[in-house]
């Protein structure tokens, strides 16, 4: 009996310093458990996400080629238009004087200097002539040259757009996959952790070392992709994380969200922190919360492909820290996973 209550004791103490009892270990252990589940199942698609971002990437940089060579083409269309009506001005200038009469010229000139000047005018005005024919033909092998290296794009283009299509409808039907799976273990995960009642509308999903949350809380994948080069001489100032259309997306802060429309990123969200640095979130499907208050983890929207996202859903998510220009967001999304 002495015993038993010696190991009580015991037992007893050993919770008061270490602050966790034997049940506590196991649903520790089983929210790690499933934390490292969801985890293996965010990472599944990473392959898959960079040969997709490779594709895509791919395709972008062909239209920008293609817009260069556009602009090129206008540029010498223009130029060989202003040579093409000068030479035109200049023969009819020539059919109404006639042909060049050295001879005239030779009887006319009331001295031999003055004989010499004007030959030497005619002589001037027919190398321009000469010079003028000559950028003509400079400017139609130029344009030739580039109409074949633009048909030469658009069949690359058309190449690149029926792989990356393929690219993307994998990976959609995999995320869509995932998805299930995803939601079931994060139910399980709520559960084990306590989580607050979904009225709250809080992710069961915990700040990263950062201190921010995941904006996407499903299924996804991402490349680092800043500063590529994109149509129109833009470069890329956030990350694009794929996933399903209709997956949650969370304010990763909290802060005031403020939503509008755009003909780039279609259905937008801005969320300006608690602590004044500032997330983009754009190409969503539609809102939850359109302006005021919300809570880090709160699911602010929905990951869609409107504006210019073309048919891949995904969610282009920028940081500018205070308020500022935007930054990377890639490392600092990596450190909230």
């Amino acid at each position: 009996m002495r015993g038993t209550r010696i190991r009580i004791l015991l037992a007893s103490l050993l919770v008061l310093v270490i602050g966790v009892t034997p049940h506590a270990l196991a649903a520790q252990t089983e929210v790690q458990k499933l934390q490292a589940q969801i985890k293996e199942l965010q990472t599944a698609s990473t392959a898959a996400g960079e040969a997709y971002s490779a594709a895509y990437w791919k395709l972008d940089a062909t239209r920008v080629e293609m817009a260069r060579v556009d602009s090129e083409l206008a540029g010498a269309q223009a130029r060989l238009d202003q040579v093409n009506a000068r030479l035109s001005q200049r023969a009819n200038e020539i059919y109404r004087s006639g042909t060049t009469d050295y001879m005239a010229i030779l009887l006319s000139s009331d001295d031999f200097d003055e004989m010499l000047q004007r030959l030497e005018y005619v002589q001037r005005v027919s190398q321009q002539d000469a010079e003028i024919i000559a950028e003509v033909e400079a400017l139609q092998v130029s344009l030739a040259a580039s109409r074949a290296e633009l048909e030469t794009l658009k069949a690359q283009q058309a190449e690149e757009t029926a792989v990356l299509k393929a690219e993307a409808d994998r990976i959609d039907a995999d995320l869509r996959a995932q998805q299930a799976q995803y939601d079931k273990l994060q139910k399980q995960l709520a559960a084990a952790m306590a989580a607050e009642k979904a009225k709250n509308q809080k992710s069961s999903a915990k700040p990263g070392p950062n201190g921010m949350i995941f904006p996407v809380a499903g299924p996804c994948t991402y490349t680092d992709t800043w500063g590529a080069a994109r149509s129109g001489g833009r470069t890329h100032k956030g990350t694009d994380i794929m996933a399903a259309e209709g997956v949650p997306c969370v304010a990763v802060l909290s802060g005031t969200v403020r939503a509008k429309d755009n003909s780039l990123g279609g259905k937008t969200i801005w969320l300006t922190a608690d602590n004044g640095w500032a997330f983009y979130y754009a190409h969503l499907s539609s809102y939850k919360v359109t302006s005021g208050h919300v809570q880090a983890g709160q699911v602010i929207g929905y990951v869609g492909s409107t504006g210019n996202a073309g048919s891949t859903n995904h969610l282009h998510f920028e940081i500018h820290p205070n308020g500022g220009a935007a930054v990377n967001p890639y490392p600092y999304l990596k450190q909230m996973q």
